[in-house]
């Protein structure tokens, strides 16, 4: 699961509350307009226990930090 299929099967507000971020900060995560910076990313891999990863946030692509 990629981090688009993550919010898209949760929700844009659902997972703002849980990444601790604007819902349009997520949503534009999810469309891929932006991506997360390091910092939250690691904390979207800790906090969704693992199954979201770097390679499945970032795609192929690394947000700077």
């Amino acid at each position: 699961m990629n981090l688009p299929d993550y919010i898209k099967k949760h929700s844009d507000e659902s997972c703002a509350s849980l990444f601790q971020v604007k819902v349009r900060t997520v949503a534009s995560w999810r469309r891929r307009e932006r991506f997360p910076r390091q910092k939250h990313a690691k904390k979207i891999i800790e906090l969704t226990n693992g199954l979201l990863s770097m390679d499945s946030i970032y795609g192929g692509v690394r947000g700077d930090s």
